[in-house]
């Protein structure tokens, strides 16, 4: 099959869509499609360096970036890349159209319905009502009413990543498309050979001979991190050999506030914030956590959580992310609700119990290997892809 894959951005700090899109392009290109990424220079309020309007390999991907013009509420607007659209698209068998709410995804389904290709639409977990409306939910709601609707109800399948992110968009909804329901998937080849332990802890004096909890992922308000801090305060009052760390990166005024949140409640110097990390940065942390903590608002399905898992971490995680179930029927984890104190008691159980947290990290390992690994992802996805295309 010939297939398109758009998606507004790639860059480094869209964390795991980057990771999720990327992969799935090269498992179906390792499966014998031809597969093209178009997605633009955005990051951010910056732009990639990267070449234009040419094909290039973006590990092992080939991706052609268009320039972002402008960014508006995070809408990236890029004329360019909806002309290549509209030349690209007439000669694919199917389209993969990545998250919504932006202009490059309305355009590209505008010209799959001019030309009458199928096209399979990702949400990425955007249509859930308790997170829409904490953020700019009247423009959202215009958007819907003018394209995402349209968008939706004729594009030739929805594709979910997990049962929790298609029942909450039919919530958000009415969807007349019919769904697909398949899991992301990560190569495991970053975890097939794990640095020394140690590794990590050599750049940051400070963890030595700490415990340490781990958060990876965008420094985000969906993610529950006031919780997390709230709770890695409580566990550090009563015992002084643990440290919080909090990798990645996110909007500048959020860091800020998380910043004086950990101040505020005494435990500044006992946690640190990385900014950005590169893959073997975020490998090497994994390897040198205790325990990884994600105890999202909402997530479709916990991209940074099967990578700590593949890393043999045990994960305390909020009955908000959608692997939830998963997780707890594999004995890979500990579930919780959204609250600090029981968050705190996932991590003092794990922290006081070295068998546990051996146990659970061997079993997320072998529900990785089982369900998420990015081969078992793109199988499903081209048998899937054949039907709605007609394309052998």
């Amino acid at each position: 099959m010939r297939i398109l894959v758009t998606s507004s951005s790639i860059a480094l700090r869209t964390g795991g869509l980057r990771t999720g899109v990327l992969g799935l392009c090269k498992g179906l290109a390792n499966r014998g499609h031809q597969v093209s990424l178009y997605t633009t220079n955005a990051d951010g309020d910056k732009t990639l360096d990267v070449p234009l309007g040419v094909s290039t390999l973006e590990e092992g991907v080939e991706v052609f970036f268009y320039p972002a013009q402008r960014v508006i509420l995070g809408n990236v607007l890029s004329l360019p890349m909806a002309r290549a659209c509209k030349r690209r698209v007439p000669n694919a068998d199917l389209v993969l159209i990545h998250s919504l709410y932006q202009f490059t995804s309305t355009a590209a389904a505008h010209y799959c319905r001019k030309f009458r290709v199928p096209y399979v639409l990702r949400p990425h977990g955007i249509l859930d009502s308790a997170l829409a409306r904490r953020r700019r939910w009247l423009l959202k709601w215009a958007y819907i009413q003018l394209f995402e609707k349209r968008n939706f109800n004729y594009a030739a399948a929805i594709q979910y990543s997990s049962r929790m992110e298609e029942e909450l968009a039919r919530q958000f909804m009415t969807v007349k498309s019919p769904s697909l329901l398949i899991p992301e998937g990560i190569s495991l080849d970053p975890y097939s050979k794990l640095p020394s332990r140690g590794t990590f802890r050599a750049k940051y004096p400070e963890m030595t001979g700490r415990s340490l909890i781990l958060h990876l992922g965008r420094i985000d308000q969906k993610k529950g991190l006031e919780l997390l801090v709230e709770a890695f305060s409580r566990v550090a009052s009563d015992r002084d050999d643990v440290h919080l760390v909090l990798a990645g990166s996110g909007d500048r005024d959020y860091v800020t506030r998380i910043s004086g949140m950990l101040r505020d409640l005494g435990a500044s110097d006992r946690a640190t914030i990385t900014g950005h990390l590169d893959d073997d940065e975020k490998v090497a942390v994994m390897r040198d956590a205790d325990v990884f903590v994600l105890p999202s608002y909402g997530e479709n399905f916990g991209i940074s959580v099967v990578e700590a898992m593949a890393c043999g971490l045990p994960v305390v995680i909020s009955d908000k992310v959608a692997i939830s179930t998963e997780i707890a029927e594999a004995e890979a984890g500990i579930v919780t609700t959204c609250q600090p104190e029981k968050i705190a008691d996932a991590m003092e159980q794990l922290l006081d119990d070295p068998s546990l947290r051996l146990t659970l990290g061997r079993n997320g390992n072998a529900l990785v290997n089982a369900q998420f690994r990015v081969e078992r992802m793109a199988e499903r996805m081209e048998i899937a892809y054949q039907s709605l295309s007609g394309v052998a």
